[in-house]
């Protein structure tokens, strides 16, 4: 019998999100202010699926206009990302457990709605993601509408958010959407890249393999959910 409840899944790239929509069965297009939106089943669990682009902007539209049209119980991000930390190497995985902005003011974040700098994803949500991918890292992940491409920002941010492990461009826009209109969440990213001086050849060289990875891990907790 088929779940009765609603899982939301965002990625950036149509790469992070394809290897999911060929896993849909019995699915059907929406088209939403220009926005795409497919649902369909996942071992027989309702599913809904968009490819947001990437950008804080689209990510908060993409996921608002989900809550919005489709009610998901649940929303998950899957991608790829940039090590933030020495620790984390390329195609790790690493599911956050909190993520910030690193390009907002951190007291513009804590005087203006919604009033908090750090926005933590679903306990439940994340443990069952950690055990779907069987040893990821879990810790922060910041989010900024910036490719980081070299040691010297990397190394800047680094020193504002020492917890960091990865920085990406949704992840946190995802968060804040869900927090405010409480949907539990859960982001999970493959490192594609150091976010060093290498980091535009070494994305391009990981970006498919990580991409693939993350959303396996996806499959796999979607399967596992009872």
């Amino acid at each position: 019998m088929a779940d009765s409840r609603m899982t939301g899944i965002l990625s950036a790239l149509e790469v992070e999100s394809d290897i999911i929509l060929k896993e849909m069965t019995g699915t059907e297009v929406s088209v939403i202010a220009g926005m795409t939106f497919t649902r369909g089943y996942i071992h027989d669990r309702k599913a809904v699926l968009a490819t947001c682009g990437v950008s804080k902007v689209n990510a908060a539209l993409f996921t608002q206009i989900m809550i919005d049209h489709f009610r998901p119980d649940c929303i998950l991000f899957t991608g790829v990302a940039g090590s933030m930390d020495p620790s984390v190497k390329q195609m790790d995985l690493v599911v956050a457990d909190k993520l910030t902005f690193h390009d907002v003011d951190p007291h513009q974040l804590e005087f203006c709605f919604p009033n908090q700098v750090w926005f933590r994803t679903d306990e439940r949500l994340t443990e069952l993601i950690c055990q779907s991918a069987e040893g990821p890292i879990s810790g922060a992940i910041i989010t900024g509408d910036q490719f980081i491409t070299s040691r010297e920002q990397k190394k800047k941010l680094k020193k504002r958010f020492p917890e960091a492990l990865a920085v990406e461009m949704e992840g946190c826009a995802v968060a804040q959407t869900c927090c405010v209109n409480q949907v539990p969440f859960a982001v999970i990213r493959c490192i594609s890249d150091l976010a060093d001086n290498k980091a535009e050849d070494s994305y391009d060289a990981f970006e498919k393999k990580a991409a693939e990875k993350s959303a396996s891990v996806i499959l796999k907790t979607i399967c596992d959910m009872q």
